[in-house]
């Protein structure tokens, strides 16, 4: 059972190892960063800047976002289940253990 879902009361004795915690952290700052990834290219192409006096969104804008953001969940959820296919990992793929936190910083798209 996960630390965080026994919370502070943890009665069982068992011990949560650093490597656990590191993998929980990792986790959670990759589903951080796609989250925010996420929130700005959606918020970029579907709500303007110029003349926002509303403080609601329009429909428009509402419509927009859901679509952007259920395409751009479909697609993480596809990647992740091919990259679990191959079994792909930072370990297995010769990649150092700190990632690019964008698709901007990985070294391939310097030019």
């Amino acid at each position: 059972m996960s630390v965080f879902l026994n919370g502070f009361n943890n009665n069982s004795g068992q011990e949560v190892s650093r490597e656990k915690l590191s993998l929980a952290e990792v986790q959670f700052d990759a589903m951080n960063t796609t989250f925010n990834n996420i929130l700005d290219t959606c918020l970029q192409k579907c709500i303007s800047t110029e003349g926002y006096s509303e403080g609601d969104l329009t429909k428009g804008e509402m419509c927009c976002i859901d679509r952007c953001v259920a395409k751009m969940h479909y697609a993480n959820r596809l990647i992740g289940a091919y990259v679990q296919t191959k079994g792909w990992s930072p370990a297995t793929a010769g990649l150092p253990s700190s990632l690019p936190t964008s698709l901007a910083d990985h070294p391939s798209d310097r030019r």
